[in-house]
């Protein structure tokens, strides 16, 4: 990463800041009185009921960050698309969703699958290896 010169240190910094920031709230909010309360609840309570693009962005992050493919068949291009197509994806299901007015629940189930195919979308399409 020489063309990004010193850049790349301040992004890992930021990076580290924000992990450490997360972990400490995470601790505070499982420590205090409030049942409940941490994202990991939240995020899942949100899925269930409408939003749920949440568990397919979020493997997309993972397969994007952690797997991701060298074969440059899947390579979309140089620009944003992965990043848009994901975005106007979760447009798309909270328009979808609200449109429906969804009563139930989302299963379990239903929002694994999502998150196995946000893991696919991220580390075939949104790849960080290709040459």
């Amino acid at each position: 990463m020489d063309f990004l010169g010193e850049y790349d240190k301040i992004v890992t910094y930021i990076m580290i800041g924000f992990a450490i920031l997360y972990v400490i709230i995470e601790v505070v909010l499982n420590v205090n009185e409030t049942k409940e309360d941490t994202s990991n609840i939240i995020l899942l309570k949100a899925a269930q009921n409408k939003l749920f693009f949440i568990p397919f962005a979020l493997g997309a992050i993972m397969g994007h960050l952690f797997l991701g493919t060298k074969n440059p068949d899947f390579r979309m291009s140089n620009s944003m698309y992965p990043v848009l197509i994901l975005f106007g994806g979760a447009l798309l299901s909270i328009g979808i969703a609200y449109a429906l007015r969804l009563e139930k629940k989302i299963p379990i189930w239903a929002l694994s699958i999502l998150l196995v195919l946000g893991l696919v979308y991220g580390h075939l399409f949104w790849s960080m290896n290709y040459i």
